[in-house]
């Protein structure tokens, strides 16, 4: 084992076989043992992927950590997603209880880690805790659309970001 500026050579070649592999994957149409892709079109229609985050599962992989750019983008759409249903739905944020569930929905090991996440000095503030109840800001609602967009996703149903107060 050798030591370059990018770590040692079993880590590179372990990930390089890792990307040879997902790439492979995905040609080949069972990312994730399913026919499951990142391009953002339903390989069964050849249309675009509807959505729904807070009742759905999601329609490829999310992977909150060390996966892809497009699998982090569906951890986002997937949580933060969720939390903008339950907010334009049920006209509330998302409790104590359902954080955890729509955590590993989003492919966290539970629910701390989204809320250690969030309250990192350096975080985006996507989510806001007013209550003990989660709402999804603004800023954090136009990344979910964002994300969605990038990965060819239409969202199904209606999405709010909590009220910010007036200037």
């Amino acid at each position: 084992m050798t030591n370059s500026n990018y770590g040692s050579s079993d880590l590179i070649a372990k990930a390089l076989r890792a990307g040879a592999e997902a790439i492979l994957a995905v040609l080949n149409g069972t990312e994730g043992g399913a026919a499951k892709t990142v391009a953002g079109v339903a390989p069964d229609n050849g249309g675009p992927i509807e959505y729904d985050p807070l009742h759905d599962d999601p329609p490829f992989t999310p992977v909150p950590n060390g996966g892809t750019e497009a699998e982090g983008w569906m951890t986002s759409v997937t949580y933060l997603g969720a939390i903008a249903r339950i907010n334009a739905e049920e006209n509330r944020g998302a409790t104590r209880e359902e954080i955890p569930v729509l955590a590993k929905r989003a492919g966290y090991v539970d629910g701390r880690v989204v809320n250690g996440w969030n309250s990192r000095p350096t975080s985006v503030r996507s989510i806001e805790n007013k209550d003990g109840a989660r709402f999804l800001n603004q800023a954090g609602l136009d990344y979910v659309k964002k994300c969605a967009d990038k990965l060819g996703i239409t969202l199904v149903g209606e999405m709010s970001a909590v009220p910010t107060p007036e200037a």
